[in-house]
């Protein structure tokens, strides 16, 4: 990797991390707040709706906005094809949404569904006119930019929840909190980019971005399947409380992997993408990203997975207390999609969006099989179902990207060896602390003692085991805090 890019790639993690991380701990904020004002029916609603509206969302988020970032030789005729691509199935999606709201209410049974589904839909109108936006920022690795308007969008969003919530309103609170969200996403992304669209279209240079749009668009759909299609099976057929249980609990996850993985993650496919040429450079580049990832990763969902009940507990209120299982077996999922997203992000780097959607395709036949299996036995079945499949199935991203030349199996299991071990071994000491030493303590107490305890045993084994892996961390966080100072001048250039 040049000096340059390593520069830009570390800056653009640091900022990444910013983003990540300012944005889930504001959630992890609000979203107590919201869930004890509010409860289980109402976030049961809205998830009934998200299953319906997210699907259609993930469209306009990344499909030909990926062909932005990933293309060697970008031109203004593909930037602008992409975004009146953009708002052409934008438009389609907002008025098929909204015709659609009855039917959707109708196959899950719910009367209600109607008017949140269509105002949910003008979500649509919004994104489809930045995403051209994010993804040129992305591609420059400008995370300073993106970091900005995630974090005035997700402040925005909950001033006008929590304030709806308070006011009564129920669960046009949370609809209320995304529509604000969508729109300073896009007041600031037209500020923070200077591209502008311009009055033609290219079918030619359409067509040369649209082979790799329409794989990732086959991509996020399937991708959304994996994690979505639980959600609409509890929604069909058992209850909205039991599917607000079980959103809860993957709210949890997802904020945990938002702050894990996620600022990695985002970072890592438009970097790798600058190697996919040098592809020994590029092994070197994914190792060392899952070693970064797993070593906060692997540790984090052990202590969630140990400590579901007691962190549900403390946050959001005794009446949550029924998503602890499933969180305990989301969690366990975690600890391997730390490798997944890295996996996912070198194969989509290298221009294998076909591959990838073939590999998704077999993860979501597995889900379906699995959640179709369990779905009657509640929604504790249903979520370790979705960790069987994730180990079961973990193996073939690694081989299909060993295949592609991106992946050295041997350098990956050097990479994560230490924390998986360091991870075990906090684990079942955790298991064995909190029922056994720590079983009398009340709900706070045995938290802050059991994850102190963790903690500890996790940094001692993980040092018994490899010592270069902390001298990486703190490589990593000295090239990180100098540069902060040096990002805002490099960015306004």
């Amino acid at each position: 990797m040049s000096d340059d890019l390593k520069a830009k790639t570390i800056r653009g993690v640091g900022w990444s991390t910013v983003q990540s991380w300012s944005v889930q701990l504001i959630s992890f904020v609000v979203y107590p707040i919201l869930a004890r004002l509010l409860g289980p029916e109402a976030y049961g609603l809205i998830a009934l709706a998200g299953v319906f509206i997210m699907m259609l969302d993930i469209f306009l988020d990344v499909s030909f906005g990926a062909a932005i970032e990933q293309r060697k030789d970008l031109a203004p005729q593909h930037i602008n094809a992409v975004f009146w691509a953009f708002l052409a199935l934008g438009l389609v999606l907002t008025s098929g949404s909204m015709l659609a709201a009855p039917l959707i209410a109708k196959f899950f049974r719910e009367p209600a569904l109607p008017p949140v589904i269509r105002w949910l839909s003008l979500g649509f109108l919004l994104q489809m006119v930045c995403g051209v936006q994010a993804s040129l920022l992305r591609r420059e690795l400008r995370f300073r930019a993106l970091a900005k308007r995630t974090l005035y969008a997700t402040v925005s969003g909950a001033v006008v929840g929590i304030t709806m919530a308070i006011s009564g309103y129920g669960v046009w609170a949370l609809v209320g909190q995304r529509l604000t969200t969508r729109v300073v996403t896009v007041i600031v992304l037209w500020r923070l980019s200077p591209w502008r669209p311009q009055r033609e279209f290219s079918p030619r240079h359409f067509h040369e971005v649209a082979g790799f749009g329409f794989s990732v668009m086959g991509n996020r759909v399937l991708s959304y399947l994996n994690q979505r299609l639980d959600q609409l099976l509890i929604g069909r057929y058992l209850d909205t409380v039991a599917l607000g249980l079980y959103f809860n609990a993957q709210r949890l996850m997802t904020l945990a992997t938002g702050l894990l993985i996620g600022s990695y993650s985002q970072v890592a496919m438009p970097a790798f993408a600058k190697l996919q040429d040098d592809l020994p450079r590029l092994r070197a580049a994914f190792n060392k990203a899952c070693r970064f990832i797993t070593l906060v990763a692997f540790p984090a969902f052990m202590l969630l997975a140990v400590l579901a009940e007691e962190l549900i507990v403390v946050v959001i209120g005794d009446k949550w207390r029924d998503s602890a299982p499933v969180l305990q077996m989301l969690s366990l999922a975690g600890i391997i999609l730390a490798v997944q997203y890295v996996n996912g992000a070198a194969m989509m780097a290298v221009g294998r969006a076909n591959l990838r959607l073939l590999v998704l395709a077999a993860h979501g036949l597995g889900n379906t099989i699995g959640f179709l299996l369990a779905v009657r036995h509640g929604i504790v079945a249903v979520a370790a179902a979705y960790t069987i499949r994730a180990y079961l199935l973990s193996p073939l991203d690694t081989l299909v990207n060993r295949r592609l030349g991106a992946v050295s199996v041997r350098g990956l299991m050097r990479a994560i060896h230490a924390q998986a071990i360091a991870a075990a071994v906090m684990g079942a000491s955790l298991w064995y602390a909190k029922h056994r030493l720590f079983a009398d303590l009340d709900d706070i107490l045995r938290l802050l003692t059991c994850a102190t305890l963790g903690l500890i045993v996790y940094t001692g084994t993980a040092l018994l085991v490899d010592r270069s892996l902390w001298k990486d961390a703190f490589d990593l966080a000295r090239h990180l805090l100098p540069r902060h100072r040096q990002t805002r001048t490099a960015e306004t250039r």
